[in-house]
């Protein structure tokens, strides 16, 4: 068994958080290392509405049956029984999967956002755990990825020039590597809008699209080297990044970002971040 890798699932009971299991259970499977199921009791449910007590032996109880509902999963799923833990642990889900991403190698949530206008919506602790953790972050949602991941055999990987950049495209070429896939790396130039942005005629826009293109042939060549088996090409467009990247997730098996150098300009968490999360039609790999 590896100890230096422990893939750490949010289990809620949501269909989502099933999804998630199944997903984390396969990157176990994939790296040779643990599985841990976490539910967490959030202790501010203890005092309810209305002057309402929760027994917190009820909530544990209610974590321990989620529990043993993924470990089934993970089971039938191929992951073996002796490389499963689970844990019920006091706490926010945000706060304890956050805290515990300080030993994970990687965290995976449900998205909790099922279809129509729901999706307008990112559950909370996806949001805060893919804002605070220390490891990457995969957000999975049942209903945009109710089969298996992987037989598309290609992953894509949003990036910018801007110093930093290497670290999402590193995570790129892992994943990559890991999975026996293509890499697409999208840089998306969001063309000016709004009669107070700057005007560029078409020769202007071609040439900053061919200098972006520049800074990323720069960057992707020495990671190129470091990892020879990973075939990669290179796409610069313009357009809404929004649109553009939710548009290419319907042909990846997984769509990398980073969060906290802002992989595309303008992604906070809020705006572009969230859109994605809400909106990609395959899981997200948010590097640390």
């Amino acid at each position: 068994m590896n100890e230096r890798d422990l893939v750490v699932v949010g289990v809620d009971g949501s269909e989502d958080g099933l999804r998630a299991v199944k997903y984390g259970a396969g990157m176990a499977l994939l790296t040779g290392g643990e599985l841990m199921l976490v539910n967490a009791v959030d202790d501010t449910l203890m005092a309810g509405a209305w002057g309402v007590v929760y027994d917190p032996e009820v909530l544990h109880e209610a974590g321990v049956t989620a529990n043993s509902v993924a470990r089934q999963h993970a089971i039938a799923n191929g992951m073996p029984e002796e490389r499963i833990k689970t844990e019920v642990i006091m706490g926010t889900p945000a706060g304890v999967l956050t805290r515990l991403s300080e030993v994970a190698s990687l965290i995976v949530v449900g998205r909790r956002a099922a279809s129509g206008l729901e999706r307008m919506f990112v559950g909370s602790t996806s949001v805060a755990v893919v804002a605070n953790a220390a490891c990457p972050v995969v957000v999975i949602s049942a209903a945009s990825n109710p089969e298996d991941v992987g037989d598309k055999r290609l992953i894509g990987v949003g990036v910018n020039t801007h110093p930093g950049s290497e670290s999402p495209l590193e995570a790129g070429f892992q994943q990559a590597q890991l999975h026996g896939a293509r890499l697409e790396i999208v840089h998306v130039v969001q063309p000016p809008v709004g009669i107070f942005g700057p005007k560029l005629s078409p020769a202007q826009l071609e040439q900053q699209l061919r200098f972006a293109e520049g800074g990323l042939k720069e960057l992707a060549g020495p990671l190129s080297q470091r990892y020879p088996g990973v075939e990669y090409s290179i796409v610069v467009v313009a357009d809404s990044p929004i649109n553009e990247l939710v548009s290419r997730s319907a042909s990846y098996d997984l769509l990398v970002l980073g969060v906290s150098d802002s992989a595309i300009p303008g992604v906070q968490l809020g705006g572009l971040m969230r859109g994605l999360m809400a909106h990609a039609m395959c899981p997200l790999y948010v590097a640390a």
